[in-house]
């Protein structure tokens, strides 16, 4: 099964039109859609709309292991060299009022560039910025995924984005947003595909040593449930991607601290180190 989350009803049309998706009227406070594969829910604006439809699509039928669940819409663009209408899988997001930032990790091969997205409580417009966002920016992205990583480990969970809007104050219709989405309908067949050839491949991709470096760096570090994913899927990224080995990741035995703040400061180096071998892949 394949989740589909939007937050707005002209992201949504195009999608139950391309995929024959069908209303589920068991759902009363949300619109939901659905086939066979696909279960689609349309949101509302912003991330505590987000959050909220996403865990009642998910707590009220709950996904199985070869799930995935995609958070798919437009979004406005910090970088003026972006044109409306490109498209983008989003690699980190970052929560401007919590300060806190997420990693969607794409461990399987595709064409499609990667970007940063901001996520934000309200519109926002360049010229409150000294210098606008260098990235990507939204209202939903960050709620979206900390429902979703309840339920998924991140490597199943997939944000794709389209240009709308370069944070100027543009209004955009209907008729306009739909027009894009069709455009990106492509991709999201190309990304749905794509993400399914490594479904065996991401339960077994780790050797039994390798596991052994993780869990002993895990337990020196004392990583939380959400740090011990994070790192977990970022490892198995890597390996399925760069078909690399864990010696990199070796140094980091033993470097317990002797404080929480440390150990967070070596946990971001690990996080660092293997996002920048992904990216050099």
């Amino acid at each position: 099964m394949i989740y589909l989350i939007t937050a707005l009803a002209g992201e949504a049309i195009p999608l139950i039109n391309a995929f024959k998706l069908k209303k589920d009227i068991s759902f009363s406070k949300f619109d939901v859609f659905k086939n066979d594969n696909i279960k689609l829910i349309v949101t509302g604006v912003g991330k505590i709309r987000s959050a909220i439809a996403t865990t009642s699509l998910l707590v009220k039928e709950p996904p199985n292991p070869e799930d995935r669940i995609l958070n798919i819409g437009i979004c406005g663009s910090g970088v003026t060299g972006y044109k409306t209408g490109e498209y983008f899988l989003i690699n980190k997001i970052d929560d401007y009022s919590t300060r806190k930032s997420f990693y969607p990790e794409t461990v399987f091969k595709h064409t499609i560039e990667e970007e940063r997205i901001i996520t934000f409580d309200r519109p926002v417009n360049r010229k409150e910025f000294r210098e606008p966002p260098d990235c990507l920016v939204d209202m939903e992205a960050s709620g979206f995924y900390e429902a979703a990583s309840q339920h998924f480990h991140s490597h199943k969970i997939h944000l794709l984005k389209i240009i709308s809007d370069h944070l100027k104050g543009e209004k955009l219709t209907g008729s306009f947003v739909q027009g894009l989405m069709e455009k990106l309908i492509p991709a999201l067949r190309t990304l749905i595909d794509d993400s399914y050839k490594v479904i065996e491949k991401d339960t077994n991709v780790l050797s039994s040593e390798d596991y052994q470096v993780f869990e002993t760096v895990s337990s020196d570090l004392k990583l939380s449930t959400t740090q011990r994913f994070q790192v977990l899927d970022l490892i198995k990224g890597y390996k399925i991607r760069s078909g690399g080995d864990m010696d990199f990741l070796r140094k980091f035995v033993k470097q317990k601290k002797s404080s929480k703040v440390e150990n967070k400061k070596v946990f971001d180096e690990i996080v660092d180190k293997l996002e920048d071998v992904m990216e050099e892949d």
